[in-house]
């Protein structure tokens, strides 16, 4: 199977994925080989990705922010034979961090400290309420620091 998942400054791609498990409203969905087209919101912001390589067993876990995806039978390349076709999955998300023995949470955790600093910090230049609502970096600075904090929680339960 191949495996694309994409944001405006991350892409992963796996073309030797065996299953890829994800969270959607009503239900988990492990998608293998050859399963039915799909699509939908990723509910969890979690996404798990077992491939196999030369007998070698991987298995790769992806934090998102606001991600969709999509399942399909039809491959990249719509003019090619039925046999050559194989299931695809693609993920897009805003935002996408990568959960590994290198993913460190004291870095997570200094980055979300910094993220909620600089917002407090451009939350108290605004004083007019109403302004606050619209000004275009301070909804940045809330959904960094949103997304950190959604991955601090998902990575310190993951790790225990």
């Amino acid at each position: 199977m191949l495996f694309l998942l994409a944001t405006p400054e991350y892409n992963n791609v796996q073309s030797n994925a065996t299953k890829v498990r994800v969270h959607l409203r009503t239900g988990i969905a492990e998608i293998f080989d050859q399963h039915q087209d799909l699509m939908g919101k990723v509910e969890n912001n979690i996404v798990e990705v077992e491939t196999n390589f030369e007998n070698k067993f991987e298995k790769f876990v992806f934090v998102l922010q606001d991600a969709v995806f999509i399942v399909s039978n039809q491959g990249l390349d719509m003019n090619a034979e039925t046999e050559e076709k194989k299931t695809s999955i693609y993920i897009y998300a805003k935002k996408v961090l990568e959960v590994n023995s290198k993913t460190s949470v004291e870095e997570i955790t200094n980055e979300y400290e910094s993220k909620k600093l600089e917002l407090e910090t451009e939350l108290e230049k605004v004083t007019d309420k109403d302004n606050q609502v619209s000004n275009s970096k301070i909804l940045l600075l809330q959904e960094d620091t949103e997304f950190l904090k959604k991955s601090l929680s998902i990575i310190k339960g993951l790790k225990n």
